[in-house]
């Protein structure tokens, strides 16, 4: 076949093919030149935080609005964004302010159009175990001619969790419950749960105590 004939027959069908990759490429090159914005919700996250601190932020996520090319938008998700508070050196309580677009990581080719809010606050608080006695209430007397010869708990003192500014004005634990002793005969151990306050937030080892009451009879002189 002469090179002459190859470009002049099928004329309509080559002119056809040759369009449409035009147009497939003037499609490709817009999107490629087209810009696009998008929304996004981002979650602050926390890093190097000591187990001993508790962190709230206000909010808890931030939102923001991306422009870049459509192509570049529509391969981008929440996950290539992050808002991280580095804690290392926070060690007690303490309050502070921070601007978002500071702690802001954006994919390359991506512009941020808006930030909000562009401020949020971080409040650290510091948690402690702190040991306080136990104590038991009772009620009712003993019987007449039964005297208390002694009483044990087990354990006598017990550690308590909580935020540090919380428990450290917490002097004993209680038991939920009191001893009735009016009905006591004979030696008795009794198990009680201790009472959890609302600032205590857990106890380490033990939720209850043993009472062991040991006790006699004696007789009652004749008159």
């Amino acid at each position: 076949m002469k090179y002459k004939e190859l470009f002049t027959n099928n004329k309509g069908l080559k002119l056809t093919a040759f369009f449409l990759a035009l147009i497939v490429w003037g499609l490709i090159s817009g999107r490629e030149r087209t810009y696009l914005e998008k929304t996004f919700i981002i979650d602050i996250s926390h890093s190097n935080v000591s187990k001993m601190i508790d962190v709230q932020n206000r909010p808890v996520n931030v939102r923001i609005v991306a422009r870049g090319t459509a192509k570049k938008i529509g391969m981008i998700s929440e996950k290539d964004f992050s808002i991280g508070i580095d804690l290392n050196e926070v060690k007690e309580n303490t309050k502070f302010t921070m601007f978002s677009e500071d702690h802001l990581t954006v994919p390359d080719g991506v512009e941020i159009v808006s930030i909000n809010p562009k401020i949020f606050e971080v409040t650290v608080r510091e948690f402690s175990i702190k040991e306080v006695p136990v104590r038991v209430l009772y009620s009712g007397r003993l019987s007449k001619g039964v005297v208390l010869l002694d009483r044990k708990l087990n354990p006598e003192k017990i550690k308590i969790f909580g935020y540090k500014s919380e428990i450290e004005h917490i002097k004993a634990v209680y038991g939920e419950e009191k001893i009735n002793l009016s009905g006591i005969t004979k030696d008795s151990v009794f198990k009680i749960s201790l009472e959890k306050r609302e600032k205590i937030l857990r106890f380490e080892e033990y939720d209850s105590v043993e009472v062991s009451l040991k006790v006699k009879k004696i007789n009652e002189k004749r008159k």
